[in-house]
């Protein structure tokens, strides 16, 4: 599969704490492979889910039943310390999903959503990871940050709606997104279980031409920031309270 650097450039959030390889990452991914014929290849989506910092793009194979945990079964993505546990289920659109979470050897917090259901084909399916406040780290975490708010967001198409999820610390009763155009959602959180740490989620269907948010802010009971990232402020994925008042 050939691609188009320039593009997926413009897909990522701004200000990313890294320089991106895309060629190496869709290398990865198992994107990028040996010449098949058209009708073989034709047959192959690439996925791209943006998320800051350790992005990880699992191939949307062998998905196989709920609790088979399909991002495990390529080995593309990071090693549990323990059982993912499903997070949230719901519906967006008449469409079910879910949002399943593990602590990883290396990489933090990982979290990924897919649409669920007999008729579920792969659609949503994206996953991301990354060393969070709340995560118990392990001698093999990563040396990053831990993060306090961050997101994945995802495209959409006629079997399932474009969204936007990722955690965000204990404190944070409410996900406050805000988009280019002026545009503002606010939607509640929601707990883990404990087996996964201190920290809660945010999951939320995209407005109509919406992909990439403008910021994410973390807010408190009372109203007040309590985390912040907006990607053009970000430093090592983490912004300053200010950037998203």
């Amino acid at each position: 599969m050939t691609f188009d650097e320039d593009v997926l450039n413009r897909l990522a959030p701004p200000a990313l704490p890294w320089e991106p390889d895309w060629a190496n990452v869709l290398e990865r991914a198992g994107a990028l492979e040996r010449p098949r014929p058209l009708r073989l290849r034709a047959r192959r989506q690439l996925i791209l889910a943006v998320a800051l910092l350790a992005a990880v793009l699992v191939p949307l194979i062998a998905l196989g039943a709920v609790h088979n945990w399909w991002f495990l079964k390529n080995g593309y993505a990071p090693t549990p310390t323990g059982t993912p546990a499903v997070v949230k289920e719901g519906k967006w659109d008449d469409r079910s999903w879910e949002l399943v979470a593990y602590r990883s050897t290396t990489d933090g917090l990982c979290f990924a959503v897919r649409a669920t259901g007999s008729k579920a084909r792969g659609e949503g399916a994206a996953m991301g990871c990354v060393p969070f406040v709340g995560i118990a780290r392990t001698k093999e975490t990563k040396a990053t940050p831990d993060l306090t708010i961050t997101y994945m967001s995802r495209g959409g198409n006629k079997r399932f709606p474009a969204y936007v999820a990722g955690p965000v610390i204990v404190r944070a009763s409410h996900v406050e997104i805000r988009f280019r155009d002026g545009q503002v959602l606010r939607v509640p959180t929601f707990a883990a279980p404990a087996s996964i740490g201190r920290v809660r989620f945010y999951a939320t269907p995209l407005p109509a031409g919406e992909f990439v948010p403008e910021s994410v802010a973390g807010l408190d009971s009372d109203g007040k920031v309590v985390a912040c990232l907006a990607p053009a402020t970000a430093a090592a994925g983490i912004s300053p309270l200010s950037a998203c008042k």
